[in-house]
């Protein structure tokens, strides 16, 4: 019985770090979506890259992926796929900030993802 016990304290300390974990990322679906989505294109075409977004405001974030060996930054403006212009399949929108993330929109799997290149 002590056992039982034991292991279910156990399971509720674990829970509650993976609990504090999250709120404390506090993400939106849309933005881990859109991170683990254009990580996994990304390296598929350029090799291992690590991505990573911050909250620019209430509907804006921002998607930085960095593939190191080769020296590329892909930076993403990300949304709420009902803040696209046009209709996206995704749970996301993105708009490409610079040349990389430009480039990489028309290049493999990432050319799926409807990212808008022309953005002001």
């Amino acid at each position: 019985m002590k056992k039982i016990i034991a292991l279910a304290l156990l399971a509720v300390a674990v829970g509650a770090v993976a609990g504090i974990r999250y709120a404390g990322d506090n993400k939106p679906e849309y933005i881990q979506s859109a991170e683990i989505r254009v990580g996994s294109y990304l390296t598929s075409d350029y090799g291992a890259v690590t991505c990573n977004s911050k909250k620019i405001n209430d509907v804006r974030w921002e998607l930085d992926c960095t593939q190191q060996t080769i020296g590329k930054t892909f930076q993403f403006a990300a949304y709420p796929s009902d803040k696209a212009p046009y209709g996206v399949a995704r749970s996301f929108y993105l708009e490409a900030i610079n040349d990389d993330a430009k480039q990489s929109a028309e290049q493999g799997l990432m050319r799926y993802l409807q990212i808008n290149t022309h953005a002001g």
